[in-house]
């Protein structure tokens, strides 16, 4: 069995980001999978397809600014799960199969390489909106969270700071084009540096590898009325 999995957190996203994201991956992936969602508030899920896994409200993510991404350390607790798992964040638009990811380096924890590397191709920190590994193959990862979290959000600034960390070089990045970052690699043509709102031209243009877009920071999906969004994001 192979699983596709998110984490909703209300209120930042709204239900609707969770049905549009399984019904892009039903849409995108012609193996037979089972979807995931951990959140916080199971309650709110209606959809029998989805299968709900309840994650408690933690007073220290909760008390954090920013940091409701720390309930992805949830990922890696002992679930009731097997085969390879997919995670993908809510902010994510699927444009393209996705049958590949589950075939590349099947053995490996594979993981973004931080968009940051559009202008720095040795960048090493890992951007933990797509990801894919084995099911209970990294509960430690969740063991360290439970023991030590105050000084993990105190040490770092964003679970994908921990997970480059956890990792170290167990890991594969995803090759270049087939996870991109829109606002930065695709919009437009891609930024001539970043840093700027200078881009390279005035056409939203992807490559035939791209199978799935990132949006980090705004905007987001719904605020983005290009068509390669718009007849995907759905």
């Amino acid at each position: 069995m192979i699983n596709v999995a998110c984490v909703w957190i209300p209120p930042k996203y709204d239900i609707d980001y969770v049905y549009k994201l399984k019904s892009s991956v039903d849409r995108n992936l012609s193996k037979e999978y089972k979807f995931h969602v951990l959140t916080t508030h199971p309650q709110l899920i209606t959809d029998s397809n989805i299968n709900v896994i309840p994650i408690p409200e933690d007073d220290k993510i909760e008390s954090h600014p920013r940091g409701k991404w720390w309930y992805k350390a949830y990922l890696f607790s002992k679930l009731n799960w097997q085969g390879r798992v997919l995670y993908l964040d809510l902010d994510t638009v699927i444009i393209n199969q996705l049958d590949k990811l589950f075939e590349y380096a099947t053995d490996k924890f594979v993981i973004c390489q931080d968009f940051n590397r559009h202008g720095n191709p040795n960048y090493t920190v890992c951007n933990s909106s797509v990801m894919c590994f084995n099911a209970n193959g990294h509960t430690e990862f969740f063991n360290e969270w439970e023991n030590d979290k105050d000084n993990i959000v105190r040490k770092h600034k964003g679970d994908q700071d921990w997970i480059t960390v956890l990792l170290g070089n167990d890991k594969v990045w995803w090759p270049y084009e087939w996870v991109m970052s829109f606002k930065w690699e695709v919009l437009n043509g891609g930024l001539v540096r970043l840093g700027t709102k200078e881009y390279k031209g005035t056409e939203t243009k992807v490559s035939q590898e791209t199978s799935i877009l990132v949006f980090h920071g705004k905007p987001n999906p719904n605020e983005v009325t290009d068509a390669i969004i718009v007849n995907n994001w759905k």
